[in-house]
């Protein structure tokens, strides 16, 4: 279901393939949950690619994914008309909510763990108990949900997108704060601020004030899909089939990067760190990419799990700390590697004697790094 293939487009630095059309993406820490046009939902670990479990339930395809704010479950809308509440652990369905008379388009859980929203072609916003998996609250809508959040800081306060018309509720089902233009919006980790994507342009507002903190704005282009880092000082938009990332701090907002290698559209986004995101396309794969990321080629890891080799370097000895890999060599160079970012982040001078030492280390009780000689082998 899932392949590797290395890539070198622009910053780009770990391509997967898929059988399918990821239509949805949602990160907690170093997991990464894709829903498809396949009703399956595939569990991938975000440092090295590698399939770690299949959720399999649906009945349709998997359009929304929303995991909760300690990583534990999962939140799935699907094509099928229902929503589903998953144990990530183990793979199993806590709760199947039914009441929808169309497809559900998103999905979102509160930041308490008591409520999920959910939006569908159905135009209505259904408000779900997960204790009792009881709707004990449905907002009627003049369009089509396609978009619903929870604010992270909040969990009273809801937003969803319906037609072009972005509009925040209370969990009674009361409209709150004002209303704004939008095909697409996203929350800041502090709920402090929107972004509202529409045609050609994209704007970041302060949700309290009002007040526009950034704007946007490139020809010829209808911005799909966006976020924020997980800092809160960057937003990444995708439009078509490239995504561009702003830095919001100054005073002055400005382009710290395009990327651009997908063959199709973009159809979700997310941050797996401050500093790398993450793409899925309608060209069935999922991109990895380095935000200003040094010029030097990267290393390129293969899900897989098929030896790399760091080359021209002998490596015997290998560390795993704080998500980075340090091998040293027979000439008494260290390198050390972001494993979720890819290129080499400094070198240094070690003993020789000590390159020769074997190391074997486990990385988030998941993950083993074995290093032998001139190879890097990644085990699960």
């Amino acid at each position: 279901m899932v392949k590797g293939l290395p890539t070198e487009w622009g910053m780009c630095f770990h391509t997967i393939l898929l059988d399918n059309i990821p239509w949805a993406l949602s990160l907690w820490n170093n997991t990464i949950a894709v829903g498809s046009q396949h009703r399956d939902i595939i569990i991938l670990d975000v440092v090295i690619g590698s399939q770690k479990v299949v959720l399999s339930g649906h009945i349709g395809g998997v359009r929304s994914l929303a995991f909760s704010s300690d990583g534990a479950s999962l939140v799935s809308g699907s094509y099928d008309k229902t929503v589903k509440l998953w144990e990530v652990q183990t793979g199993g369905i806590v709760k199947a909510f039914h009441g929808h008379a169309s497809r559900v388009c998103s999905v979102s859980i509160s930041a308490n763990h008591t409520t999920i929203a959910s939006g569908s072609e159905d135009n209505t916003i259904h408000l779900w108990d997960i204790q009792t998996g009881e709707c004990h609250q449905i907002i009627e809508q003049q369009n089509k949900v396609y978009c619903i959040s929870f604010s992270p800081s909040n969990p009273q306060v809801l937003v969803s997108v319906s037609g072009n018309t972005v509009q925040q509720w209370d969990i009674d089902g009361h409209k709150v704060g004002p209303i704004y233009n939008g095909n697409q919006t996203a929350f800041s980790p502090d709920g402090s601020q929107l972004i509202l994507c529409s045609m050609n342009g994209a704007t970041v507002q302060d949700i309290d004030s009002g007040v526009v903190v950034a704007k946007f704005h490139m020809a010829n282009s209808y911005f799909s899909v966006c976020c924020f880092s997980p800092c809160g000082r960057l937003v990444a938009i995708a439009a078509g089939y490239s995504i561009c990332v702003w830095d919001i701090t100054s005073s002055d907002p400005h382009l710290v990067e395009t990327f651009t290698g997908h063959t199709n559209n973009i159809t979700s986004l997310a941050f797996s760190s401050p500093s790398a995101l993450i793409s899925a396309s309608e060209d069935r794969s999922l991109k990895f990419w380095q935000i200003n990321a040094p010029s030097t080629n990267p290393v390129v890891t293969n899900p897989t799990s098929t030896p790399l080799t760091l080359t021209p370097t002998k490596t015997t000895a290998l560390k795993a700390e704080n998500g980075t890999i340090i091998p040293s060599n027979l000439d008494g160079v260290m390198n050390t590697w972001g494993i979720s970012a890819g290129p080499c982040k400094e070198s240094s001078q070690i003993p020789v004697e000590d390159s020769h030492q074997s190391n074997i280390q486990p990385i988030d009780r998941k993950l083993i790094f074995v290093c032998v000689r001139a190879s890097l082998a990644l085990s699960s």
